[in-house]
């Protein structure tokens, strides 16, 4: 039974053509595995001060509203811990912890006042630098929550892939209002040298083009990354993923 239940949600993330699509997706994963609620959320690094932000709420109207007027997402422990984690969490341990601040539990408290009683979040990463988090809340509580929540912590971890993967395909084929940078070969050859601190001379001599060439790629590269020095570009492509270290 959870092995259908699983593949038929991986088989339709693999499908879902829009937001609506996969807001239906999350919730119903969320009732097949016993929650109530759900939100994905993630950072992309479209800039390094004002990085693009998705998100696809299945929270409570009220709780949203709240949640956004006072800033919680500073204090929302959940999303403290998928920035500084890979691993999955329930929000019991948030509140079990000793360096949990008080702020930080305060807002699981308050969350419980509008359904939101317990959860399992679930972080999320992306190959162009994206964090971010799904995360599954109900309204029940106690040890048997707790012993549900463990037994779909796996297969739920591993459908979170699925869906970021499908946030990121809407990204690249344009229907968000973030679409990521599309660089050439050749201009990920010139900013990943740049970045080593290879002049344009040297840039030429190492990919055996002339230097011209080389001012022209990176410049271009400038263009699409939005920014008008090298330096930042070679930032900005560093921060999405785009140049990263040899593998060989």
């Amino acid at each position: 039974m959870a092995d259908e239940r699983l593949t038929e949600l991986i088989e339709a993330s693999l499908s879902a053509d829009s937001v609506e699509a996969l807001h239906d997706l999350c919730d119903r994963a969320a009732r097949l595995y016993g929650f109530d609620h759900f939100i994905y959320g993630a950072r992309f690094p479209s800039s390094l001060t004002r990085p693009f932000v998705m998100v696809i709420s299945g929270h409570p109207d009220e709780w949203r509203e709240r949640y956004q007027r006072h800033g919680y997402i500073a204090l929302d422990p959940a999303v403290q811990h998928s920035v500084s984690h890979t691993r999955p969490a329930r929000w019991s341990e948030f509140l079990a912890a000793p360096d949990t601040p008080s702020a930080s539990a305060e807002v699981l408290f308050e969350a419980a006042e509008f359904g939101l009683a317990s959860g399992l979040c679930l972080p999320v990463r992306g190959s162009r630098g994206e964090v971010g988090l799904l995360s599954f809340s109900s309204e029940r509580r106690g040890s048997v929550a707790e012993r549900d929540f463990i037994a779909a912590q796996p297969e739920l971890f591993l459908f979170s892939s699925y869906i970021h993967e499908a946030v990121c395909r809407l990204l690249q084929q344009g229907d968000l209002p973030y679409r990521p940078a599309q660089l050439t070969r050749r201009e990920r050859e010139c900013l990943l040298w740049a970045a080593e601190g290879k002049t344009a001379w040297e840039t030429a001599a190492i990919l055996g083009i002339s230097e011209r060439t080389v001012v022209f790629h990176l410049n271009n590269a400038a263009h699409k990354l939005e920014v008008s020095s090298r330096q930042q570009a070679v930032a900005r492509a560093v921060a999405q993923g785009l140049i990263a270290p040899e593998l060989s």
